[in-house]
């Protein structure tokens, strides 16, 4: 028997090393959910019901069962929306930034603005992305300048309750896609500009970098979390799913169809489906996940 070349062997060593060592959080192949989009962004689920946005046709996409169709459009008063997010007891929080504003749509149908003036009593820039605290607070990014010069980008806080809004942290580089820690404890933010992932404790409002995703034409987007803690940041203009550990280590990396994933959420009923909003292909993805997200 004829002995192999030493570098071939020391080649198929590297492979099966790879393949042992390297955790796969991703499995099978992705499925269209939605397509004839027009910039599809901020996804949501509450129940069997996915909601997204169509940030530059005014109107927002309801999925129930496989079947699209409208749930707000222009005619109720919609500009531009980017951002949105359900409240445990169904109302959605929707990022409004053609009119500098956040709504809110009950589950009876009612659509109202929450708040629409930050703490100098102007109208906000751009509302870009929204999260719900386990306290039932409100949290959104509000962006401005796309500049590494100009430091003007906001985050603030709403209560639900009475509307009253609080200016958190100003002087970030185009914040963007935000969520919280599954103990509530974290909230970690997206600096576009930069490429960063901010971590601020929520008890003791220490803002930190998490992590800085490669450079170029490319920026952290929309993001969500696994049980474990686990980061899933949609890498725009990358092409990218990232998953990053607590801890800040990069974990893994999913190739997406366009080069434009904006924004990601997990649902299905095991919770183990990843659905991904993509501005290239204009369209909305599924693919199932090892982990399991974190049940808001």
């Amino acid at each position: 028997m004829k002995r192999l070349p030493l570098i071939l062997l020391l080649i198929l060593s590297l492979l099966i090393f790879a393949s042992c060592s390297r955790k796969d959080f991703f499995s099978g192949d992705f499925k269209v959910v939605a397509e004839n989009l027009n910039f599809p962004e901020g996804p949501s689920i509450y129940q069997d019901q996915l909601v997204f946005s169509n940030c530059y046709s005014g109107w927002i996409a309801s999925v129930i069962d496989s079947t699209l169709d409208t749930l707000l459009n222009k005619e109720d008063g919609l500009v531009n929306t980017n951002g949105t997010t359900f409240d445990k007891y169904g109302n959605l929080y929707i990022c409004e930034y053609g009119k500098g504003s956040i709504l809110r749509l009950s589950p009876d149908g009612i659509l109202t603005t929450l708040t629409s003036k930050d703490h100098h009593g102007k109208r906000f820039n751009r509302p870009n992305d929204i999260a719900v605290s386990p306290s039932g607070m409100i949290y959104f990014t509000d962006p401005k300048s796309y500049d590494p010069l100009i430091h003007d980008g906001r985050l603030f806080r709403t209560d639900p309750n009475t509307g009253k809004t609080t200016w958190l942290i100003e002087g970030l580089q185009f914040p963007n896609g935000l969520c919280f820690s599954p103990d509530g404890e974290t909230l970690y933010i997206g600096e576009s500009v930069n490429k960063n992932i901010l971590q601020i404790s929520h008890g003791v409002g220490i803002l930190d970098t998490l992590i800085t995703l490669p450079s170029g034409k490319q920026d952290p987007d929309g993001m969500d979390v696994d049980e474990n803690g686990n980061l899933y940041i949609a890498y725009f203009g990358g092409g990218k799913i990232f998953v990053v550990s607590p801890e800040g280590k990069l974990l893994d990396s999913l190739m997406t169809p366009g080069k434009k994933p904006s924004n990601i959420e997990f649902g299905g009923e095991d919770m183990k489906t990843l659905f991904i909003t993509e501005c290239e292909t204009n369209k909305v993805y599924s693919i199932r996940t090892t982990n399991a997200g974190h049940k808001k």
